[in-house]
C-alpha cells in the first residue's frame, strides 16, 4: 500500500514538474534579473521587449504547430526576410496595405511548397526546409542585389513602430495570435487533429484523419507566420535587406523547445511557447542591462537548448515507464 502511495505521489509530482517546471523557471529567472537590474520591470523597457520580440514570437506561433505534427520548419528565417524585402519593395510606391498583403501572400506561398514537399514528395522536413531556405535566400538576393529598401512613407511604419497607450501595436497583435493559437490547439477539431497527427500519424489516418492535408496545413500557417514577422520588421525599421536577421530561426526553434513542446510531435501547447519567448526574451534583456558579452549569450543560449532536449528526453521517457508500471 506504501508503495502504491510512493509511486502515485512521485508521478503526480513528474507530472506538475513536466506540465509547469517551465513556468516556474520564467519566474525564477525574472526574480534573478529584476534583482540584478531593477529596471527590467519597468514598464517602457518591458513594452520595448514585447516590440523587439514581436517577430519571433510570431513565427514560433507558426513553428508550434509544424513541431507538434512532428515536422520542422527551417525555412522561416528565409521567407521572414523575403518578406521584410517584399513589402519594403513594395512599399515604396504603393500602399503600405498592399505591401504588407503582398509580403505575407510570399510567405503562404513558399509554406505551401513546404507543405506539398513534405507530404505528396514525401522528402524529409528537415531536408526539405534546409533546402527552400537557401532557395528562398538566394531570390531574395537576386531581387535586391543584396542593397537595402528604405521606405520614406510615414505610413508604412505605424504597424511597427506606433504605440496605444503606450503598448507597441506589434505587441498587441503578437498576444492576440498567441491566444488565438491557444484557443485554435486547445478548443478546435483542427487543433485536436495536429495533436493526433504527431502523436501517432498513422493511427490518426486509419481514424480519418487526412493527416497529409492537418501536415500541409502547418506549413502554410507556417509561412503566413512567416510573412507577417518580416512585415513587423520592415514596418519598425522602414526598410528590408537580404538576410535579415540570420538568427531568428534559431531563436524561434529555441523558443519552442525550451517551452517544453516535443520534437517528436504530439506533446506541447501555445502557452509553452509563450513561456520560451518570455525566457529568451529576459534572458537576452537581462544580459544587456547587466553588460554581458555578446558572445557568452551566445554560449549559454546553446546550453540552453541543449539542456532543454535532455530534459525533453528525460521527462519524455519517466512518462513512458509510469504508463508501462500503471499498465501493469
Amino acid at each position: 500500500m506504501l508503495r502504491n502511495t510512493s509511486g502515485y505521489l512521485k508521478d503526480r509530482v513528474l507530472e506538475v514538474y513536466r506540465t509547469y517546471g517551465i513556468l516556474i523557471a520564467l519566474i525564477i529567472l525574472i526574480v534573478i534579473v529584476t534583482i540584478g537590474n531593477q529596471s527590467f520591470l519597468n514598464f517602457v523597457n518591458l513594452m520595448n521587449i514585447s516590440s523587439q520580440w514581436a517577430p519571433t514570437g510570431i513565427m514560433a506561433v507558426g513553428m508550434t504547430l509544424v513541431i507538434l505534427t512532428g515536422g520542422f520548419d527551417l525555412s522561416v528565417g528565409a521567407i521572414y526576410s523575403l518578406s521584410a524585402v517584399m513589402a519594403a519593395s513594395i512599399g515604396r510606391s504603393h500602399n503600405p496595405l498592399i505591401a504588407f498583403s503582398a509580403a505575407i501572400l510570399i510567405g503562404i506561398f513558399f509554406g505551401s511548397i513546404n507543405g506539398a514537399l513534405v507530404t505528396l514528395a514525401k522528402v524529409n522536413p528537415f531536408i526539405t526546409t534546409l533546402g527552400t531556405s537557401f532557395a528562398i535566400s538566394g531570390i531574395a538576393m537576386v531581387l535586391t542585389g543584396n542593397l537595402a529598401f528604405v521606405v520614406e512613407n510615414p505610413a508604412f511604419s505605424i504597424l511597427g513602430a506606433n504605440r496605444w497607450h503606450g503598448i507597441p501595436y506589434t505587441g498587441v497583435l503578437l498576444v492576440s495570435i498567441l491566444i488565438a493559437g491557444g484557443i485554435v490547439l486547445k478548443y478546435t477539431t483542427y487543433g485536436r487533429k495536429i495533436y493526433a497527427v504527431g502523436g501517432n500519424t498513422e493511427a490518426s489516418r486509419l481514424a480519418g484523419v487526412r493527416t497529409r492535408r492537418v501536415v500541409a496545413s502547418t506549413y502554410i500557417i507556417s509561412g503566413a507566420c512567416s510573412g507577417l514577422a518580416g512585415v513587423f520588421t520592415a514596418s519598425q525599421l522602414s526598410s528590408a535587406q537580404p538576410n535579415l536577421n540570420p538568427d531568428i530561426v534559431f531563436n524561434v526553434i529555441t523558443a519552442v523547445v525550451v517551452g517544453g513542446t516535443s520534437l517528436a510531435g504530439g506533446y506541447g501547447a501555445m502557452w509553452r511557447t509563450a513561456v520560451g519567448i518570455g525566457i529568451l526574451a529576459t534572458l537576452q534583456n537581462g544580459f544587456n542591462l547587466l553588460n554581458v558579452s555578446p558572445y557568452y549569450q551566445t554560449i549559454i543560449k546553446g546550453v540552453i537548448i541543449v539542456g532543454a532536449l535532455a530534459v525533453d528526453n528525460y521527462t519524455q521517457s519517466l512518462a513512458r515507464k509510469s504508463i508501462k508500471n500503471i499498465s501493469k
